[in-house]
């Protein structure tokens, strides 16, 4: 009886990685596509959802929540200006965005 010097799994990870190379040497044209519009639609449905209706439900709730801590005498500056400052950078953050660009040439 001879002993094998190689384990199952050196064996597994070297077609591993013999696998990786075949595919990464036979899919050369698959790195030339050089759109990225289907990245771009999805951030831009992501920021839409994000600032669109749910955000603007957020607010609300946030709005009324700093109402009834205002009405029973709990709400303290520190809430209303986090509040605030919240909703400014949520509805805001286009034209934020849009002043840095200028900002720097583009």
């Amino acid at each position: 009886m001879t002993v094998n010097s190689q384990t199952p799994h050196s064996v597994a990870f070297r077609r591993f990685v013999l696998a990786g190379l075949a595919l990464a040497l036979l899919t050369a044209d698959a790195f030339a596509q050089g759109t990225l519009a289907p990245v771009q639609s999805t951030l831009q449905t992501l920021v839409t959802a994000l600032t669109g209706p749910i955000a603007t439900s957020l607010a609300i709730l946030a709005v009324i929540a700093c109402g009834f801590l205002a009405w029973s005498g709990r709400l303290t500056w520190g809430i209303a200006g986090s509040v605030i400052f919240g909703i400014v950078l949520v509805f805001g953050s286009a034209q934020i965005v849009q002043f840095f660009q200028s900002a720097v040439g583009r």
